[in-house]
């Protein structure tokens, strides 16, 4: 089945990992073992960086969330820390192999 949803792939970088690293008393992620993660957006876009812009914030939020740091440690949550802690992929292919 394929959804009416498009994506954004956020992928840490080593300077997001290394920042876990220097702020966590035990690390749940390592440059090694780091994975991205899938977040589902609507599809009617055009502009890959647009849609960056707008769904960064909530993005940024979520992945220090799960860190396990402390939120009075965290960066800035603002574009330009988000761009330096992850690499980022829009597309609008979503298929649920699952349902028929």
């Amino acid at each position: 089945m394929i959804l009416d949803r498009g994506f954004i792939i956020i992928e840490p970088k080593s300077e997001f990992i290394l920042w876990i690293e220097n702020h966590s008393i035990d690390p749940i992620i390592g440059i090694d073992d780091s994975e991205p993660s899938i977040y589902l957006i609507e599809d009617d876009f055009l502009d890959d960086d647009l849609v960056i812009k707008q769904n960064y914030e909530e993005i940024f939020l979520y992945e220090l969330e799960i860190s396990g740091i402390e939120e009075k440690v965290w960066p800035d949550i603002d574009f330009e820390n988000f761009k330096r802690f992850f690499t980022t992929t829009v597309g609008v292919s979503v298929v649920d192999l699952k349902q028929k």
